[in-house]
């Protein structure tokens, strides 16, 4: 789905985070893996170190909230959509949601992607790790 992620840990967000952000936004579910099981997650400090440090880094503001699902611990990580921004990942790919990948712009397909948010009317800023 292009606004929902299942992930089994914390440890390879930033994709998603910023293909999410340079969509639409969405949820990343940490804790659910393959087939929808859901065997939870540690959501001890250093995996909420590692969300706060993606968070800052990317600078895209996410929100965290702790659910438990069938006596498991789920980590709900909302990514909000960063229009009229742009955000890369930290080797400078710029990534877009399409259905349930992350795929990246390459050739003309980024300047179609950037003169798109100009006609939006705002002016691109800069942000993220680019």
């Amino acid at each position: 789905h292009e606004r929902l992620e299942f992930k089994s840990s914390v440890r390879h967000l930033g994709e998603s985070v910023v293909a999410m952000a340079m969509t639409r936004g969405g949820t990343i579910l940490v804790g659910v893996g393959d087939g929808r099981r859901v065997p939870g997650c540690r959501a001890d400090q250093e995996a909420l170190d590692r969300v706060a440090m993606l968070s800052d880094e990317l600078q895209v503001d996410l929100e965290l909230e702790r659910l438990t699902v069938g006596g498991a611990v789920v980590l709900a990580i909302t990514v909000p959509a960063v229009a009229p921004r742009v955000v890369t990942t930290p080797d400078g790919r710029l990534l877009r949601r399409v259905g349930g990948t992350n795929r990246p712009l390459r050739g003309d397909a980024v300047l179609r992607f950037l003169r798109g948010r100009v006609a939006a009317g705002e002016p691109l800023t800069g942000g993220g790790a680019g």
